[in-house]
């Protein structure tokens, strides 16, 4: 049967998901994209159409009783949005059992199924029922006993008088005995006094230290320039006056976060850098420039881009600047960082003018009328291939264990060379993913209603929707242009048949340029160059190129 004369007869039922890790290290072996494939894919069996994403990355399970996107979820839930909610395991929805029950009950309220992917139960039967109670108590356990067992093992070891992680700049890591000390570096040490002693007289700021530290030639351990919030933390650092601190605790108390609990102090067995005086002088130093904090409610601000944006030239994160009574900025700012390669540090661009642009090149997105058999054409192409599968299964398995030696100390004084690894595998891992057809058709759904669907969304769904198609916006801050987009793995096949762009070497695509005549070019993407000329412009309308060359001027 066609597809399309199915969709007729039956609509498919209004599903959601939520997704979650619980920190970076988490995502080598499975990421939310993963997550989000198996949750479509047991969706498109079971009849229902994921028509809204929830997601939390990298936050604590247990700092907030719900995080964002649980909220979110809960919210959409009571605007009758979805019918069901999906998520990968029980532990991704909440991993304390009372919390889970409460979301759930409340779902269940509003006549909303909920269902997790690898872990199958009724909770309309009694055996059902008992299993979800199960698995959230095992999900609880788990977490709460391997942080405990954590924490007493890193607690003993500073009561010892040895530290727990890598040692700081200015120290190797040297094995005594059956334990690794801390000896420092007899170039770096002088340099770490200097430090100090710089800081210590009140005429130097923390960013002066790192450019000075950066004027020297020197780099932090995983060989970046120094910024300012590093030298910061190494500043206040007790590691160098010869002491062990340790904030974590065996048991935590209900409500009490870490850092609100004074630390552990122990004497180290590692030779000190600094004397107990100068890191005195240093310390008071700082407390003398600490500002009062004052609470202040703040007007939550959507911005399109948040997380997306980066620099075209040399790639990173732009960051989101909103000053008191003024529009919103994104702005270069590698050097406090430590980076100064970029020639664009300090240049700014209105966000306003940028998402202008974005939102213009969406609701001009418009697939082409023979779209269907360009696709049947990718994934015969794709299925032609030999299935890298084994290959995936390998390098998932070299993550692991790395993980798991990491968390061992194997790679102390090596963490460097450690993340370099994981960037390296995890960027080859990336490239053998398969789209499969039925992300690819939701993908094509989505782009097919995506003007109506964005004429009739909120800031926040528009946000939403965005983040799900795109993963990358470069902008030139020179010329206030968006000059390419990166987009996610199941719409990138489908951006690549969109008329106004064209792929490079590194999956970005550049937007069609424009000539003062009006006239669109061809682009040279292939080159690996980029111009910044004020010709590179989206094929937008005549009142958004006004009022970006107002700007310029």
């Amino acid at each position: 049967m066609n597809r399309n004369n199915q969709s007729e007869t039956s609509l498919p039922i209004p599903g959601a998901a939520y997704i979650r890790y619980s920190s970076e290290m988490q995502s080598d072996s499975f990421s939310l994209d993963a997550q989000l494939r198996q949750i479509r894919e047991q969706a498109e069996r079971d009849g229902v159409e994921i028509v809204k994403v929830f997601a939390d990355p990298a936050q604590s399970a247990y700092r907030k009783k719900y995080r964002p996107g649980i909220n979110a979820m809960r919210e959409a839930a009571r605007r009758g949005e979805f019918k069901i909610l999906y998520v990968h395991k029980v532990d991704r929805l909440a991993r304390r059992l009372e919390w889970s029950l409460e979301i759930v009950h409340e779902l269940q309220s509003l006549d909303i199924s909920f269902k997790a992917v690898e872990q199958p139960f009724d909770l309309r039967t009694p055996e059902g029922k008992l299993l979800f109670h199960l698995v959230s108590s095992l999900g609880e356990f788990y977490s709460d006993n391997l942080s405990k067992e954590t924490n007493k093992g890193k607690l003993e070891r500073s009561t010892q008088g040895y530290h727990n992680g890598a040692v700081p700049w200015g120290y190797t890591s040297q094995l005594r005995g059956n334990r690794r000390v801390g000896v420092p570096d007899p170039e770096k040490a002088l340099v770490v006094v200097e430090m100090f002693e710089r800081y210590a007289t009140g005429a130097y700021s923390d960013m002066q230290i790192a450019e000075w530290l950066n004027a020297q030639g020197f780099r932090t351990n995983r060989d970046h320039p120094f910024g300012k919030d590093t030298v910061r933390d190494m500043l206040c650092n007790a590691y160098y006056a010869g002491k062990i601190r340790y904030r974590g605790m065996t048991v935590r108390p209900k409500g009490v976060s870490f850092r609100s609990t004074p630390p552990q102090i122990s004497e180290g067995r590692h030779e000190p850098i600094i004397s107990e005086e100068l890191w005195q002088r240093a310390q008071a130093v700082r407390a003398g420039r600490r500002a009062t904090v004052k609470t202040i409610k703040k007007t939550v601000r959507v911005n399109l881009l948040q997380g997306l944006v980066v620099c075209a030239n040399c790639g990173r994160r732009l960051r989101i600047q909103t000053p008191k009574n003024c529009p919103t900025y994104y702005r270069e700012e590698s050097h406090l960082r430590g980076y100064h390669d970029c020639p664009y540090i300090g240049q700014s661009v209105r966000a306003e003018l940028i998402d202008a642009q974005v939102a213009e090149l969406i609701q001009s997105i418009h697939l082409p009328e023979n779209w269907e058999p360009i696709v049947r054409q990718m994934l015969d192409n794709q299925s032609e291939q030999a299935d890298p599968e084994a290959e995936r299964k390998e390098i998932r398995g070299m993550l692991r264990l790395m993980r798991e030696n990491f968390e061992r100390g194997l790679y102390e004084g090596e963490e460097y060379q450690y993340w370099q690894k994981v960037s390296s595998l995890k960027e080859k891992l990336a490239l053998l993913e398969r789209v499969p057809e039925p992300a690819l058709n939701r993908a094509a759904r989505t782009l097919l209603d995506l003007r109506e669907t964005w004429e009739n969304s909120t800031k926040e769904e528009r946000k939403d929707l965005v983040h799900i198609m795109i993963q990358e916006v470069g902008v030139d801050v020179t010329v206030k242009r968006v000059l390419w987009v990166k987009a996610r793995p199941d719409y990138e096949p489908l951006f690549s048949i969109l008329d106004g762009l064209q792929q490079d070497a590194d999956r970005r695509f550049w937007i069609a340029r424009v000539e003062a005549n009006g006239n669109n070019c061809d682009i040279e993407a292939d080159t690996g160059q980029m111009s910044t000329g004020v010709e590179i412009a989206l094929r937008m309308s005549h009142n958004v190129l006004t009022g970006a060359e107002e700007y310029v001027q």
